[in-house]
């Protein structure tokens, strides 16, 4: 077996990932260091970066400098008090000067239609994506000598007699291993969301049934997890839950969300609606329909009911990341027999509903109070008849942004024992450590990357000077 020396091994190329490997290139250097660096990437270079890449990666953020108000609240809150204090209060304290660091190197950010036409908490946009994040990082890191390992899989690590990470075995493209000779390691691999066997193991029946988001999720397959773990890692997180967007299953493309459903109804393979379209902002309810679309309706698959009004709605085709266009019928039973949804239950649920709408004022872009109030399920915001033919529908299932489960780690990203004990050299970052538990706090993924990418990173060039020699 091949073996070479690094004294740095970052697995993943993902925001996380090459935040660590240039915040670690730039701290040798300033440390007047001369540090072998590497990131390892399983995908091909033209589709590298895990979900970064496919992602447009919104930020919880009121500017570049200041989060969004109540942010560690939200964290605490919207995980019943399960996340790790420390941990957000660290994400909002370095949330600006991380994202003035990254606009140092090139990245722009701007306030970009977003999807959310409706929304409780800005969200600031990388110009170009995650994909801006991941070329412009790496770049800069490969001008500082690091190199980027292409169609390469760690597969486990390795210990020194006193238990600190000195190695990882690593499979290559033709199949074959290498060793790779380390210090550190920072896992930057993602979550599992590519892995059916995990997806099973810990979401659950029919959990293989659930796609990634996008191309990018396929490259997630935790084997950074579990060989973490192999060697006394402890898992935090919720591992039976993951991050759920409402999609358009016609579709090819990544992230072709559908996010119009506040202001139509929505209802299941029986013509039966079976929540609150309108509870709430679209930015905290999406995640939540999504999962009673997979846990509740047939086959996994509801459909958005709505009529030509949708096209006087400001910036609908926001909303509609699909790439696929509606299906559409002159009649609420033509619709019925075009997407295969019991006829006269059909019927019935939009002659009930448009009998319970009130008059008032429709205000699209925020909580209008226009309720339905007689209905066994009533709809709380936005309730307008659909009286306008053509009819409109389109099919909606179940997608897997990201999982929530993954390794415990400290704030300097040190990944963790049961104990609570840092493991020597072993630092994990991004979806690979978990954080999340219940409902998702939009727009803090891409961030916590981008946050304890860089603070593992500087914190693995201080361990190297510290401890370890190769």
């Amino acid at each position: 077996m091949d073996e070479v020396n690094y004294d740095l091994v970052i697995v993943g190329c993902g925001a996380a990932g090459t935040a660590a490997a240039l915040a670690a290139a730039e701290e040798a250097k300033a440390q007047n260091q001369s540090l072998s660096i590497a990131i390892l990437e399983r995908a091909p270079f033209e589709k590298r970066g895990g979900n970064t890449r496919w992602t447009a990666a919104y930020m919880r953020m009121e500017n570049i400098d200041t989060p969004a108000p109540n942010l560690v609240g939200d964290m605490r809150d919207f995980s019943d008090n399960l996340i790790d204090i420390q941990y957000a209060e660290t994400l909002e304290k370095e949330a600006g000067p991380t994202l003035r660091w990254v606009e140092s190197k090139g990245v722009e950010f701007d306030f970009l239609p977003t999807m959310f036409l409706t929304a409780s908490r800005p969200r600031l946009l990388p110009v170009g994506g995650g994909k801006a994040i991941v070329d412009t990082l790496s770049l800069r890191a490969r001008a500082l000598g690091v190199e980027i390992i292409y169609e390469a899989t760690a597969w486990d690590l390795t210990l020194d007699d006193t238990g600190a990470v000195n190695g990882l075995h690593v499979r290559v493209s033709d199949g074959s291993s290498i060793y790779l000779k380390t210090n550190a390691v920072i896992l930057a691999a993602g979550g599992f969301q590519g892995n059916k066997e995990m997806m099973a193991q810990y979401v659950g029946r029919d959990a293989h049934k659930i796609p990634p988001v996008s191309e990018g999720g396929l490259f997630n397959k935790g084997e950074a997890i579990r060989m973490a773990m192999r060697i006394g890692a402890t898992g935090n997180g919720q591992f039976d839950s993951f991050h759920a967007e409402p999609v358009d299953p016609r579709s090819k493309r990544e992230e072709a969300a559908v996010m119009l459903f506040p202001y139509a109804i929505l209802v299941n393979q029986n013509g039966e609606r079976f929540t609150d379209e309108g509870v709430s902002t679209i930015d905290e309810q999406y995640e939540e329909v999504a999962r009673k679309i997979f846990y509740t309706c047939e086959n996994h698959v509801a459909y958005m009911i709505t009529d030509q009004k949708m096209y006087t709605i400001p910036n609908y085709e926001e909303a509609l990341q699909t790439d696929r266009p509606p299906i559409v019928a002159n009649t609420i039973e033509e619709l019925a027999d075009k997407i295969n949804v019991n006829r006269e239950n059909l019927v019935q649920t939009v002659d009930n509903f448009n009998a319970d709408c009130p008059t008032g004022e429709f205000i699209y872009d925020k909580v209008d109070g226009l309720a339905t109030t007689t209905l066994a399920l009533n709809k709380s915001n936005w309730s307008i008849p659909i009286n306008e033919g053509p009819f409109i529908a389109y099919p909606i299932h179940c997608c897997n942004v990201f999982t929530n489960g993954g390794l415990a780690t400290d704030v300097e990203g040190r990944v963790l024992t049961g104990d609570a004990v840092p493991i020597p050299g072993l630092y994990a970052v991004g979806e690979t450590s978990g954080i999340y538990y219940g409902k998702y706090p939009g727009g803090t993924s891409v961030l916590r990357c981008l946050v304890f990418g860089r603070r593992a990173g500087k914190h693995a060039v201080s361990y190297i000077d510290s401890y370890q020699t190769i």
